[in-house]
């Protein structure tokens, strides 16, 4: 976790319910490229897909009414997905004084929909 006292990129995700997030449940195979070169092959699907699937196309604001916080962490500690969280200062939407953006710290791919 790095600490920035900048705004977060502006293509952020602000999740405010599951129909703010990307919407194939079916299991899908993903690549995770470790910054040795070594590689390692996941399936997920479900609610692991979705949230995996969004920090893909963009990162994504921590605080949500849909716990991306518990799906962050599976997808951490059971999957090995390198994900940080950056924060930040002053959230003008929300006035929360700090607050937390979701990246992906890595080369992840989608490499097919599982069978």
């Amino acid at each position: 976790m790095t600490d920035k006292s900048t705004k977060p990129p502006s293509n952020a995700l602000r999740v405010e319910a599951w129909r703010n997030l990307p919407s194939n449940k079916e299991p899908a195979r993903y690549e995770i490229t470790h910054e040795d070169g070594s590689t390692d092959q996941i399936t997920l699907a479900k609610g692991n897909r979705i949230i995996l699937d969004a920090l893909i196309a963009q990162p994504v604001f921590c605080a949500s009414p849909v716990r991306i916080s518990d799906r962050v962490c599976v997808l951490r500690h059971e999957y090995g997905v390198p994900i940080t969280k950056e924060m930040y200062d002053n959230d003008a939407d929300t006035d929360r004084a700090r607050f937390g953006v979701y990246f992906l710290d890595g080369n992840v791919r989608r490499i097919e929909e599982a069978a």
